[in-house]
């Protein structure tokens, strides 16, 4: 678990490092005013393979030991390598043609004014096709038809909620009305069941009544066969 979170923590560090130093070479190129294609001599459309061979041309003869006593060389190297930083990499080389596009779509730009970022470039190319189609305005009939469907939706709803709550309630009382009936039928019975066991103990008095006790507890326990000391047999 140590080594993976390591390795998560490293992975994380170099992202990090990769889009820093994309940032700064993004910013650097808006700041430079020079034209990274004329600088390592290639056209617009050249493929990676011939940008790499004109960065290691031109590397050799701008790096500064190749002059030592020439100062300005170390400036051209850093700009060759910023150069061939943005331009070896799609992401950056994208972005870098569409600043060039805009630039050359604007016109000429004073040194003391940014480009915009790709992604303003991008903006102003996706509020651009709004711009172009204009939405028709709605006329007055189409208006009034859609307040119609909306009303008839809104009288569709209000419907439905008021079927739903009436069918809820007559549910509701046709269940109450079976569960009331059960309780009352039972208790009908268990009241016709005493009534009954009431009028059999008067008719037959309080000895014969006793009789009849002792005699069913017999039958009770000969059934189950339970002795009369409470074991089983």
């Amino acid at each position: 678990m140590l080594l993976e979170a390591h390795l998560r923590l490293s992975q994380g560090c170099l992202w990090f490092c990769k889009s820093a130093q994309r940032l700064f070479s993004l910013c650097t190129a808006r700041r430079s005013s020079t034209n990274y294609y004329e600088l390592l001599g290639v056209k617009p459309d050249a493929t990676p393979e011939q940008i790499k061979n004109a960065f290691f041309d031109q590397s050799k003869k701008l790096h500064p030991d190749s002059d030592p006593s020439n100062p300005g060389l170390h400036s051209q190297f850093v700009q060759l390598n910023e150069a061939y930083r943005v331009l070896s990499r799609e992401g950056s080389r994208r972005d870098y043609d569409l600043r060039l596009r805009y630039q050359y779509a604007a016109g000429p730009i004073s040194s003391s004014t940014s480009s915009p970022s790709a992604e303003a470039a991008e903006s102003m190319r996706y509020w651009e096709q709004f711009r172009q189609a204009q939405p028709q305005e709605n006329t007055t009939e189409e208006r009034e038809k859609r307040k119609k469907r909306n009303m008839h939706l809104v009288g569709y709803c209000m419907l439905t909620m008021l079927l739903s709550l009436s069918a809820h309630y007559f549910g509701f009382r046709k269940l109450e009305e079976v569960h009331n009936n059960f309780m009352d039928e039972k208790d009908r019975i268990i009241t016709d069941i005493y009534n009954k066991s009431k009028e059999r103990a008067r008719v037959n008095g309080f000895k014969k009544q006793q009789e009849i006790l002792r005699q069913k507890h017999a039958e009770f326990l000969e059934r189950h066969k339970i002795r009369s000391d409470g074991e089983d047999e």
